[in-house]
């Protein structure tokens, strides 16, 4: 058995969020043909933040 670098696991997160919130995304991600979890969803938040984010350091830096 290959032993896994911890570094390249996938790391759980836990939070809290408002129940109305909740019930209204999973509903939304039921009838999202593209999106298949809440995981999901907010691995591309998080990915189009840090996109946006960069563009900005960017944009910031080259004043």
């Amino acid at each position: 058995m290959i032993k896994e670098s911890k570094s390249f696991r996938t790391r759980q997160v836990q939070f809290r969020m408002n129940p109305d919130k909740v019930k209204k995304l999973l509903a939304a991600i039921a009838y999202d043909d593209n999106m298949h979890s809440m995981a999901d969803l907010f691995n591309q938040a998080a990915d189009e933040y840090l996109k946006k984010r960069e563009e900005n350091e960017e944009n910031y830096d080259g004043k």
